[in-house]
């Protein structure tokens, strides 16, 4: 049974490392991409993060819970009755509904920017909105993983 606990840890563990790590790097990217004001580059920058998004990072919040049920289970917990992990189902949801809308967002960053690379136009007003919108959606999510990878460690309890 230690193996399998093992395991589902690991899995769990590294799903974790993978969505926060993963994000945290390409958003490091995506303002620098920014901060070049090329439009060239941006365009570049969303190509690879938005594909880095889809695949990399969409994986890791799917076995997120995938793999923390069982390991709650596993362990002897009941997921839904530990204070600690009820927290951070519920960060962890925001942080799911803040991720999905910055990739829609950085699609629509991706297309501009591929057409104003195209054109060899500035980088517009229209930009610059959603640039601002991603950054708005950027800092809940960082806290939000911040925390929810901070209550994996801690687990607090009321008892």
């Amino acid at each position: 049974m230690i193996d399998v606990i093992f395991a589902i840890k690991f899995a769990h563990l590294i799903a974790a490392a993978l969505m926060l790590g993963t994000w945290l790097a390409l958003a490091i990217f995506v303002v620098l991409a920014h901060r070049s004001d090329n439009p060239s580059v941006v365009a570049l920058i969303f190509q690879f993060v938005v594909r880095v998004e889809i695949t990399v990072v969409a994986a890791a919040f799917a076995l997120e819970p995938l793999s923390g049920f069982p390991l709650a289970w596993s362990i002897g917990l009941a997921p839904l009755n530990e204070l600690w992990i009820d927290i951070s189902l519920v960060i962890y949801l925001a942080v799911l509904a803040c991720w999905l809308m910055a990739v829609r967002t950085e699609m629509r960053i991706r297309h501009l920017t591929r057409e104003a690379a195209l054109n060899a136009v500035s980088l517009g007003p229209p930009y610059r909105r959603l640039f601002r919108l991603w950054c708005a959606l950027a800092g809940p999510i960082l806290i939000g993983m911040t925390t929810v990878f901070a209550l994996m460690v801690w687990q607090p309890r009321l008892d």
